[in-house]
Protein backbone atom coordinates (compact mmCIF):
# COMPACT_ATOMS: atom_id res chain seq x y z
CA UNK A 1 0.00 0.00 0.00
CA UNK A 2 0.90 3.67 -0.32
CA UNK A 3 0.73 5.07 3.20
CA UNK A 4 1.00 8.68 4.39
CA UNK A 5 2.14 9.32 7.96
CA UNK A 6 1.49 12.75 9.45
CA UNK A 7 3.93 13.87 12.12
CA UNK A 8 7.58 12.87 12.37
CA UNK A 9 7.85 12.27 16.10
CA UNK A 10 8.37 9.10 18.14
CA UNK A 11 5.20 7.43 16.85
CA UNK A 12 5.60 8.65 13.27
CA UNK A 13 9.19 7.50 12.86
CA UNK A 14 8.43 4.13 14.46
CA UNK A 15 5.48 3.65 12.11
CA UNK A 16 7.60 4.75 9.16
CA UNK A 17 10.22 2.12 9.91
CA UNK A 18 7.85 -0.78 10.59
CA UNK A 19 5.54 -0.09 7.64
CA UNK A 20 8.39 0.46 5.18
CA UNK A 21 9.97 -2.74 6.47
CA UNK A 22 6.75 -4.55 5.59
CA UNK A 23 7.10 -3.37 1.98
CA UNK A 24 4.66 -0.46 1.99
CA UNK A 25 5.51 2.78 0.19
CA UNK A 26 5.67 5.22 3.10
CA UNK A 27 5.86 9.02 3.15
CA UNK A 28 6.15 10.91 6.44
CA UNK A 29 4.93 14.52 6.45
CA UNK A 30 6.40 16.89 9.04
CA UNK A 31 5.46 20.54 9.53
CA UNK A 32 8.87 21.58 10.90
CA UNK A 33 11.39 22.94 8.41
CA UNK A 34 13.88 20.31 9.55
CA UNK A 35 13.43 17.02 11.38
CA UNK A 36 15.82 17.28 14.31
CA UNK A 37 16.15 15.94 17.83
CA UNK A 38 14.25 18.15 20.29
CA UNK A 39 12.57 17.79 23.65
CA UNK A 40 13.58 16.84 27.15
CA UNK A 41 13.61 13.48 28.88
CA UNK A 42 11.10 10.64 28.70
CA UNK A 43 10.63 7.66 30.97
CA UNK A 44 10.61 4.44 28.97
CA UNK A 45 8.78 1.86 31.05
CA UNK A 46 9.21 -1.93 30.71
CA UNK A 47 6.37 -2.08 28.15
CA UNK A 48 8.12 0.53 25.98
CA UNK A 49 11.44 -1.25 26.41
CA UNK A 50 9.82 -4.37 24.96
CA UNK A 51 9.01 -2.48 21.75
CA UNK A 52 12.55 -1.05 21.53
CA UNK A 53 13.88 -4.61 21.78
CA UNK A 54 11.63 -5.62 18.87
CA UNK A 55 13.02 -2.66 16.91
CA UNK A 56 16.57 -3.87 17.73
CA UNK A 57 17.67 -0.51 19.16
CA UNK A 58 17.18 -1.21 22.85
CA UNK A 59 20.84 -2.00 23.62
CA UNK A 60 22.08 1.24 22.04
CA UNK A 61 19.44 3.28 23.87
CA UNK A 62 20.08 1.55 27.20
CA UNK A 63 23.84 2.18 27.02
CA UNK A 64 23.31 5.95 26.75
CA UNK A 65 20.41 6.30 29.20
CA UNK A 66 19.82 6.09 32.94
CA UNK A 67 18.56 2.97 34.68
CA UNK A 68 15.95 3.94 37.28
CA UNK A 69 15.21 1.55 40.12
CA UNK A 70 12.26 3.42 41.60
CA UNK A 71 10.11 6.53 41.48
CA UNK A 72 9.79 8.78 44.50
CA UNK A 73 7.60 11.74 45.37
CA UNK A 74 8.36 13.76 48.51
CA UNK A 75 6.35 16.48 50.24
CA UNK A 76 7.94 19.85 50.99
CA UNK A 77 7.94 18.86 54.66
CA UNK A 78 10.20 15.90 53.88
CA UNK A 79 7.59 13.16 54.21
CA UNK A 80 7.58 10.53 51.50
CA UNK A 81 4.44 10.53 49.35
CA UNK A 82 5.22 7.85 46.74
CA UNK A 83 7.89 5.16 46.75
CA UNK A 84 7.57 2.46 44.10
CA UNK A 85 10.43 0.06 43.42
CA UNK A 86 10.25 -1.79 40.08
CA UNK A 87 11.96 -4.84 41.57
CA UNK A 88 9.02 -5.33 43.95
CA UNK A 89 7.11 -6.59 40.89
CA UNK A 90 9.89 -8.47 39.10
CA UNK A 91 13.56 -8.40 39.97
CA UNK A 92 14.69 -7.66 36.40
CA UNK A 93 12.40 -4.64 35.89
CA UNK A 94 13.47 -0.99 35.86
CA UNK A 95 12.61 2.28 34.20
CA UNK A 96 14.82 3.91 31.60
CA UNK A 97 15.40 7.65 31.61
CA UNK A 98 16.03 8.56 27.97
CA UNK A 99 16.75 11.82 26.17
CA UNK A 100 13.93 12.22 23.66
CA UNK A 101 16.40 13.45 21.06
CA UNK A 102 18.44 10.24 21.31
CA UNK A 103 15.40 8.02 20.79
CA UNK A 104 14.06 10.21 17.98
CA UNK A 105 17.39 10.26 16.11
CA UNK A 106 17.66 6.47 16.17
CA UNK A 107 14.05 6.00 15.03
CA UNK A 108 14.43 8.56 12.24
CA UNK A 109 17.57 6.81 11.04
CA UNK A 110 15.75 3.45 11.06
CA UNK A 111 12.81 4.79 9.06
CA UNK A 112 15.04 6.41 6.45
CA UNK A 113 17.16 3.29 6.03
CA UNK A 114 13.98 1.21 5.62
CA UNK A 115 12.96 3.42 2.70
CA UNK A 116 10.45 5.83 4.23
CA UNK A 117 10.39 9.21 2.46
CA UNK A 118 10.47 12.32 4.69
CA UNK A 119 8.67 15.48 3.53
CA UNK A 120 9.67 18.36 5.78
CA UNK A 121 8.08 21.82 5.97
CA UNK A 122 4.67 20.32 5.12
CA UNK A 123 1.85 21.93 7.07
CA UNK A 124 -1.19 19.65 6.84
CA UNK A 125 -4.57 21.38 7.10
CA UNK A 126 -6.87 18.42 6.41
CA UNK A 127 -7.53 15.52 4.09
CA UNK A 128 -10.18 14.35 1.64
CA UNK A 129 -11.08 11.22 -0.21
CA UNK A 130 -10.93 11.00 -3.99
CA UNK A 131 -11.62 8.29 -6.54
CA UNK A 132 -7.92 7.38 -6.35
CA UNK A 133 -7.70 7.14 -2.56
CA UNK A 134 -7.09 9.85 0.00
CA UNK A 135 -5.05 13.06 -0.31
CA UNK A 136 -3.60 15.36 2.33
CA UNK A 137 -4.52 19.03 2.05
CA UNK A 138 -1.81 21.54 2.89
CA UNK A 139 -1.46 25.25 3.41
CA UNK A 140 -1.56 27.44 0.30
CA UNK A 141 -4.10 25.09 -1.33
CA UNK A 142 -1.57 22.40 -2.12
CA UNK A 143 -2.38 18.73 -1.85
CA UNK A 144 -0.43 15.50 -1.75
CA UNK A 145 -0.46 12.64 -4.18
CA UNK A 146 -3.19 10.03 -3.52
CA UNK A 147 -2.54 7.45 -0.80
CA UNK A 148 -4.33 4.27 0.17
CA UNK A 149 -4.52 5.34 3.82
CA UNK A 150 -3.25 7.79 6.43
CA UNK A 151 -1.58 7.00 9.74
CA UNK A 152 -2.08 10.12 11.88
CA UNK A 153 0.65 10.60 14.47
CA UNK A 154 0.49 14.39 14.53
CA UNK A 155 0.37 14.73 18.30
CA UNK A 156 -1.93 16.03 21.00
CA UNK A 157 -3.07 18.99 18.89
CA UNK A 158 -3.79 16.88 15.83
CA UNK A 159 -5.27 18.82 12.93
CA UNK A 160 -6.57 15.63 11.33
CA UNK A 161 -8.57 14.64 14.44
CA UNK A 162 -11.08 17.42 13.72
CA UNK A 163 -10.95 16.80 9.99
CA UNK A 164 -11.85 13.12 10.46
CA UNK A 165 -15.30 13.88 11.84
CA UNK A 166 -14.80 11.31 14.62
CA UNK A 167 -16.62 12.43 17.75
CA UNK A 168 -14.23 13.31 20.56
CA UNK A 169 -14.01 15.17 23.85
CA UNK A 170 -11.12 17.57 24.45
CA UNK A 171 -10.10 19.22 27.73
CA UNK A 172 -7.17 21.62 28.05
CA UNK A 173 -5.56 21.58 31.47
CA UNK A 174 -4.90 24.86 33.24
CA UNK A 175 -1.53 23.64 34.46
CA UNK A 176 1.53 22.88 32.37
CA UNK A 177 5.28 22.81 33.01
CA UNK A 178 8.61 24.48 32.33
CA UNK A 179 11.22 22.01 31.01
CA UNK A 180 15.00 22.06 30.80
CA UNK A 181 17.71 19.44 30.28
CA UNK A 182 21.13 19.91 31.83
CA UNK A 183 23.98 18.50 33.89
CA UNK A 184 22.91 17.10 37.25
CA UNK A 185 24.53 14.43 39.42
CA UNK A 186 22.45 14.79 42.58
CA UNK A 187 19.77 12.37 41.31
CA UNK A 188 20.89 9.33 39.31
CA UNK A 189 18.80 6.24 40.06
CA UNK A 190 15.20 7.41 40.32
CA UNK A 191 12.58 9.82 39.10
CA UNK A 192 12.33 12.36 41.92
CA UNK A 193 9.33 14.64 42.35
CA UNK A 194 8.73 17.16 45.13
CA UNK A 195 5.36 18.71 45.88
CA UNK A 196 3.89 21.45 48.01
CA UNK A 197 0.12 21.16 48.04
CA UNK A 198 -1.29 20.92 44.52
CA UNK A 199 0.15 24.20 43.21
CA UNK A 200 3.87 23.45 43.36
CA UNK A 201 5.44 20.47 41.61
CA UNK A 202 9.06 19.96 40.55
CA UNK A 203 10.85 16.93 39.20
CA UNK A 204 14.21 15.56 38.12
CA UNK A 205 14.45 12.67 35.66
CA UNK A 206 17.97 11.26 35.05
CA UNK A 207 18.56 10.56 31.35
CA UNK A 208 22.15 9.29 31.28
CA UNK A 209 25.58 10.86 30.88
CA UNK A 210 25.12 12.82 34.15
CA UNK A 211 22.19 14.67 32.61
CA UNK A 212 18.72 15.24 34.05
CA UNK A 213 15.46 16.47 32.64
CA UNK A 214 14.06 19.12 34.99
CA UNK A 215 10.43 20.24 35.11
CA UNK A 216 8.50 22.80 37.17
CA UNK A 217 4.71 22.70 37.10
CA UNK A 218 2.77 25.96 36.77
CA UNK A 219 0.00 27.73 34.88
CA UNK A 220 0.48 30.11 31.96
CA UNK A 221 -0.56 32.98 34.24
CA UNK A 222 2.02 31.98 36.84
CA UNK A 223 4.69 31.82 34.14
CA UNK A 224 3.76 35.33 33.00
CA UNK A 225 4.02 36.56 36.58
CA UNK A 226 7.46 34.97 37.03
CA UNK A 227 8.66 36.65 33.84
CA UNK A 228 7.55 40.00 35.26
CA UNK A 229 9.28 39.35 38.58
CA UNK A 230 12.52 38.08 37.05
CA UNK A 231 14.26 34.73 36.84
CA UNK A 232 15.93 35.00 40.26
CA UNK A 233 12.54 35.07 41.97
CA UNK A 234 11.60 31.86 40.17
CA UNK A 235 14.96 30.24 40.99
CA UNK A 236 14.48 31.06 44.67
CA UNK A 237 11.12 29.25 44.66
CA UNK A 238 12.65 26.22 42.94
CA UNK A 239 15.60 26.06 45.37
CA UNK A 240 13.27 26.26 48.34
CA UNK A 241 11.31 23.22 47.20
CA UNK A 242 14.06 21.30 45.39
CA UNK A 243 17.67 22.05 46.42
CA UNK A 244 18.70 19.02 44.30
CA UNK A 245 18.04 21.19 41.20
CA UNK A 246 20.78 23.71 42.03
CA UNK A 247 23.20 22.42 39.39
CA UNK A 248 20.62 22.80 36.61
CA UNK A 249 19.46 26.20 37.90
CA UNK A 250 23.05 27.45 37.66
CA UNK A 251 22.94 26.70 33.93
CA UNK A 252 19.84 28.85 33.33
CA UNK A 253 20.21 32.59 32.77
CA UNK A 254 17.01 33.49 30.91
CA UNK A 255 13.45 32.15 30.71
CA UNK A 256 14.01 31.74 26.96
CA UNK A 257 16.25 28.76 27.77
CA UNK A 258 13.25 26.92 29.20
CA UNK A 259 10.39 25.31 27.29
CA UNK A 260 6.82 25.87 28.47
CA UNK A 261 4.29 23.20 27.57
CA UNK A 262 0.62 22.70 28.39
CA UNK A 263 -1.36 19.47 28.53
CA UNK A 264 -4.65 18.30 27.09
CA UNK A 265 -6.84 15.25 27.48
CA UNK A 266 -8.72 13.84 24.48
CA UNK A 267 -11.12 10.89 24.32
CA UNK A 268 -12.08 9.70 20.82
CA UNK A 269 -15.19 7.65 20.15
CA UNK A 270 -13.05 5.61 17.76
CA UNK A 271 -9.38 5.80 16.79
CA UNK A 272 -10.11 5.27 13.10
CA UNK A 273 -12.39 6.24 10.25
CA UNK A 274 -12.42 5.39 6.56
CA UNK A 275 -8.77 5.40 5.36
CA UNK A 276 -7.31 7.02 8.50
CA UNK A 277 -6.11 5.71 11.88
CA UNK A 278 -4.89 7.74 14.87
CA UNK A 279 -2.00 6.50 17.01
CA UNK A 280 -0.17 7.80 20.08
CA UNK A 281 -0.91 11.31 21.30
CA UNK A 282 -3.00 12.01 18.22
CA UNK A 283 -5.47 9.40 19.51
CA UNK A 284 -5.25 9.72 23.30
CA UNK A 285 -3.20 12.62 24.69
CA UNK A 286 -3.13 12.97 28.48
CA UNK A 287 -1.15 14.83 31.11
CA UNK A 288 2.32 13.33 31.72
CA UNK A 289 1.71 12.41 35.37
CA UNK A 290 1.81 8.67 34.72
CA UNK A 291 4.75 9.00 32.32
CA UNK A 292 3.06 6.76 29.76
CA UNK A 293 2.75 8.90 26.61
CA UNK A 294 5.78 7.62 24.69
CA UNK A 295 5.21 4.06 25.91
CA UNK A 296 1.60 3.94 24.76
CA UNK A 297 2.64 5.47 21.43
CA UNK A 298 5.35 2.87 20.83
CA UNK A 299 2.96 0.07 21.77
CA UNK A 300 0.18 1.55 19.58
CA UNK A 301 2.42 1.54 16.54
CA UNK A 302 3.75 -1.96 17.17
CA UNK A 303 0.26 -3.41 17.64
CA UNK A 304 -1.21 -1.63 14.61
CA UNK A 305 1.60 -2.66 12.26
CA UNK A 306 1.26 -6.24 13.49
CA UNK A 307 -2.46 -6.10 12.67
CA UNK A 308 -1.69 -4.73 9.21
CA UNK A 309 0.90 -7.43 8.67
CA UNK A 310 -1.82 -10.07 8.93
CA UNK A 311 -4.25 -8.56 6.40
CA UNK A 312 -4.23 -6.47 3.25
CA UNK A 313 -7.48 -4.79 4.30
CA UNK A 314 -6.90 -1.50 6.14
CA UNK A 315 -10.39 -1.51 7.67
CA UNK A 316 -9.99 -5.02 9.08
CA UNK A 317 -6.59 -4.07 10.55
CA UNK A 318 -8.11 -0.99 12.21
CA UNK A 319 -10.95 -3.00 13.72
CA UNK A 320 -8.54 -5.61 15.10
CA UNK A 321 -6.27 -2.90 16.47
CA UNK A 322 -9.08 -1.05 18.23
CA UNK A 323 -10.36 -4.28 19.75
CA UNK A 324 -6.86 -5.00 21.08
CA UNK A 325 -6.21 -1.53 22.46
CA UNK A 326 -9.52 -0.06 23.62
CA UNK A 327 -9.58 -1.49 27.15
CA UNK A 328 -5.98 -0.57 27.91
CA UNK A 329 -6.20 2.96 26.51
CA UNK A 330 -9.42 3.64 28.43
CA UNK A 331 -7.78 2.43 31.63
CA UNK A 332 -4.70 4.65 31.31
CA UNK A 333 -6.78 7.66 30.25
CA UNK A 334 -9.08 7.26 33.26
CA UNK A 335 -6.25 6.78 35.75
CA UNK A 336 -4.29 9.76 34.40
CA UNK A 337 -7.41 11.92 34.36
CA UNK A 338 -8.12 10.96 37.97
CA UNK A 339 -4.53 11.44 39.13
CA UNK A 340 -3.76 14.82 37.52
CA UNK A 341 -5.77 17.17 39.81
CA UNK A 342 -4.22 15.54 42.89
CA UNK A 343 -0.83 16.87 41.74
CA UNK A 344 -1.72 20.02 39.80
CA UNK A 345 -4.90 21.91 40.62
CA UNK A 346 -6.27 24.73 42.75
CA UNK A 347 -8.00 22.43 45.25
CA UNK A 348 -6.29 22.15 48.67
CA UNK A 349 -8.64 19.33 49.63
CA UNK A 350 -7.28 17.10 46.86
CA UNK A 351 -3.75 17.68 48.13
CA UNK A 352 -4.80 16.78 51.66
CA UNK A 353 -6.45 13.56 50.47
CA UNK A 354 -3.42 12.68 48.32
CA UNK A 355 -1.02 13.18 51.24
CA UNK A 356 -3.17 10.95 53.41
CA UNK A 357 -3.89 8.04 51.09
CA UNK A 358 -0.99 7.71 48.61
CA UNK A 359 1.60 6.64 51.22
CA UNK A 360 -0.86 4.05 52.56
CA UNK A 361 -1.49 2.72 49.06
CA UNK A 362 2.26 2.33 48.42
CA UNK A 363 2.61 0.37 51.65
CA UNK A 364 -0.35 -1.97 51.05
CA UNK A 365 0.96 -4.99 49.08
CA UNK A 366 -2.09 -5.62 46.88
CA UNK A 367 -2.47 -1.93 46.00
CA UNK A 368 1.28 -1.47 45.52
CA UNK A 369 1.26 -4.36 43.04
CA UNK A 370 -1.49 -2.72 40.98
CA UNK A 371 0.32 0.62 41.09
CA UNK A 372 3.52 -1.03 39.87
CA UNK A 373 1.72 -2.86 37.06
CA UNK A 374 0.19 0.46 36.04
CA UNK A 375 3.58 2.19 36.18
CA UNK A 376 5.28 -0.50 34.10
CA UNK A 377 2.56 -0.37 31.44
CA UNK A 378 1.34 -3.91 32.08
CA UNK A 379 -2.29 -3.13 32.89
CA UNK A 380 -4.66 -3.99 30.05
CA UNK A 381 -7.85 -2.96 31.86
CA UNK A 382 -9.24 -2.39 35.33
CA UNK A 383 -9.08 -6.05 36.30
CA UNK A 384 -6.52 -7.44 33.87
CA UNK A 385 -2.83 -7.15 33.13
CA UNK A 386 -0.27 -8.79 30.87
CA UNK A 387 3.10 -9.25 32.49
CA UNK A 388 4.12 -12.78 31.61
CA UNK A 389 5.21 -11.88 28.05
CA UNK A 390 7.55 -9.06 29.08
Amino acid sequence: MKIAITGCGIAGTTAGFLLAQQGHAVTIYEQAEKCRPVGAGILIQPIGQTVLKQLKIYDLIEQQSARLDYIEAVKHTGGRLVFLEYQRLRTQLFGLGVHRGLLFSMLLDLSRKAGAQIRENSRISGYRQTVDGVVLEMDEEEQSEPFDCIVATDGARSILRNASGIRHRCVDYKYGALWKTGSCITVTDRLLQLVEGTKKLVGLLPIGKNQCSFFWGLTADQFTQYKRQGIEVWKKDVRQLCPQAEEILAQIERFEELTFTTYRDVSMESCWADRIVFLGDAAHPTSPHLGQGANLALEDVWEFTECLKNTTDFTIACRQFELLRRSKILYYQKVTRWLTPFFQSDGWLKGWGRDLFLPLMCQTPILREQMLKTLCGFKSGWTSSRIEMH
